[in-house]
């Protein structure tokens, strides 16, 4: 019962994010199904309302929170839709690539594959600093890395790194903890 009720949210959030953030009406009639990064642009989007940042995080009340893609962008366009949007009344940005120095700029930081050489020297640079790292690799949480997108069964879940986030000072909902496969603490 406990595995169905989970399965359920699972649907239901990634449901959720995608019509949060394509609307019903972006998809073309011919294809309703959205592609996979069109699911993670949206899981994205979803994980900066189910995170909470330090005070400490934003320069003022009025900045942005800024979603960053390090590496080979493979959203192709996916997260233009989430511009517009805003979370916790941040308004959202997207970066592409910023170098190394600024990557405590960001609030949301997705790691390309294209960079998993460099993952470990990505994450420490990142040491005490609140950027929640997001990746789509193997190993990713092993690596300290905090959400990794997975697929199963065809269908985008997640891992979090709990440790990791909580050494940032980041406080990820309970509610999304309960829609990972896996937490590590």
């Amino acid at each position: 019962m406990k595995y169905a009720a989970i399965s359920f949210l699972k649907i239901m959030f990634t449901f959720t994010a995608i019509i949060a953030v394509f609307g019903t009406q972006s998809v073309p009639a011919e294809s309703r199904t959205p592609s996979e990064y069109q699911v993670k642009a949206a899981f994205l989007y979803n994980f900066a309302k189910f995170v909470e940042w330090p005070d400490t995080a934003f320069s003022d009340t009025l900045a942005p929170l800024n979603i960053c893609i390090l590496g080979k962008n493979p959203f192709d366009g996916s997260l233009d839709v989430i511009r517009d949007k805003t979370v916790r009344g941040k308004s959202l940005i997207v970066t592409r690539n910023p170098s190394i120095e600024k990557l405590g700029s960001c609030h949301v930081l997705f790691i390309s594959a294209s960079e998993k050489n460099q993952l470990s020297q990505i994450i420490r640079s990142l040491k005490n600093v609140s950027v929640l790292t997001v990746g789509d690799m193997e190993g990713f949480t092993l690596t300290g890395g905090m959400i990794n997108l997975v697929m199963r069964d065809n269908k985008v879940a997640f891992d979090i790194n709990l440790k990791s986030a909580r050494h940032a000072g980041l406080r990820i909902s309970s509610q999304l903890l309960r829609l990972a496969n896996t937490v590590q603490e």
